[in-house]
C-alpha cells in the first residue's frame, strides 16, 4: 500500500517511521525541498530508549510528484489544513484521507471533503522532532483509527502494522474517538502552555494536578457519557507515559507561533462554555498569550 504522510514534524516522522518499518511504501510531503532531499537520502531515524532505528522513505515537496492512489495521512497543523485539503483534492489523486490533527474542528472538514474515502486518527504517543530526519519517541501510546466513509480496506491495511512500540486500534465511532482525545488534550495542553511545564510535571505539583482535575470535572458535567469511558486515571496515565514531553501548545508558545486554541479548546467548549468556567478562563489566558504572535 502507498502511504503519503503530509507533514514531517514530530508526529508525522513518528508515524511514517513505523509504517515504513512495516514494509509499507511511505512518502513524505514536506514544505521545504531541502527536507524532502534529506529524507530521500538519509531516511527517517527513530530514537526510543536510546536506541536508533533508520528506515528508508521517499519524499517530495511538489504535489505533481505525489504517487497516485495513495492513502494520505494529514499530520499538519490545523491552521494549514483547509488549504492543504484543497490542494490535494485539485492536484493529487488520493484514495483516502486520514486526519490526525488535535481537536474536533477537522471532523467537519472531513465530512465536507470531495475525497470519497475519509478516516480519522488520534494518537497518545509522545514524540519530539530532533532534526529534519529524526524523531525521539518519548512515550509509547496508541494510534486509534475510525472510518467516516469510503473504502474501509484502506484503513484496515494500517492494522497490519505490528509493532509493540506503535499499537493501532480500530474504533467504530469517529466523533466519540476524537472527543475523547479532545478531552485529554483540554486537561493537559492548556496548563502545560500557561505554566510552562512538561506533561509529567502536571502530576508532580499538587496545584497543577488540582487544576487539571477541575477541568476534567467540568468536562464530565457536559460530556457524561464520554467521561464514563474516560476516567481521570487515563489522563494521569497519558501524563505519566509522556512525562518528558512538551505539549504541542507549549512548543508553539515557545516558538512564538499561534497555538491551536480554537481547534482544541474552543471547539470543545462549544455552546457549553458557561458550564466550564475553568476551561473558559484557560482559553482566555491562552488567547491573551497568543496576542502578537505571528499568524503565518
Amino acid at each position: 500500500m502507498k502511504v503519503v504522510v503530509a507533514g514531517a514534524g514530530a508526529m508525522g516522522l513518528l508515524i511514517g517511521s513505523y509504517l515504513a518499518e512495516s514494509n509499507l511504501s511511505v512518502s513524505f510531503f514536506t514544505r521545504r525541498d531541502s527536507q524532502a532531499e534529506e529524507l530521500r537520502v538519509n531516511g527517517v531515524t527513530r530514537i526510543l530508549d536510546g536506541e536508533s532505528k533508520t528506515v528508508q522513505v521517499n519524499a517530495f515537496s511538489e504535489l505533481k510528484d505525489a504517487p497516485e492512489g495513495a492513502l494520505w495521512i494529514l499530520a499538519v497543523k490545523s491552521k494549514d489544513l483547509s488549504k492543504l485539503i484543497v490542494s490535494i483534492e485539485n492536484k493529487a489523486q488520493p484514495a483516502h484521507l486520514l486526519f490526525v490533527q488535535n481537536g474536533l474542528r477537522h471532523f467537519e472538514m472531513g465530512k465536507q471533503s470531495s475525497v470519497s474515502s475519509i478516516g480519522f486518527a488520534s494518537l497518545t504517543h509522545g514524540a519530539g522532532k530532533e532534526t529534519d530526519t529524526s524523531v525521539i519517541h518519548k512515550g509509547i501510546g496508541v494510534m486509534n483509527l475510525a472510518q467516516l466513509r469510503g473504502d474501509k480496506e484502506l484503513t484496515d491495511q494500517l492494522l497490519t502494522v505490528n509493532s509493540p512500540g506503535f499499537p493501532i486500534r480500530l474504533h467504530t465511532d469517529g466523533f466519540r474517538m476524537l472527543l475523547e482525545k479532545a478531552i485529554i488534550n483540554c486537561c493537559i495542553n492548556p496548563l502545560t502552555a500557561i505554566l510552562g511545564k512538561t506533561n509529567g510535571e502536571l502530576l508532580q505539583h499538587e496545584t497543577s494536578r488540582r487544576l487539571m482535575k477541575a477541568v476534567y470535572n467540568e468536562l464530565a458535567l457536559v460530556y457524561p457519557e464520554t467521561i464514563k469511558r474516560l476516567p481521570f486515571s487515563v489522563i494521569e496515565k497519558v501524563c505519566d507515559s509522556t512525562a518528558s514531553n512538551r505539549s504541542s501548545m507549549l512548543i508553539d508558545r515557545t516558538n512564538h507561533v499561534p497555538m491551536e486554541i480554537d481547534t482544541i479548546v474552543s471547539a470543545t467548549l462549544g455552546e457549553y462554555r458557561h458550564k466550564m468556567p475553568t476551561l473558559a478562563l484557560l482559553e482566555m489566558l491562552l488567547k491573551a498569550i497568543d496576542e502578537g504572535t505571528e499568524s503565518t
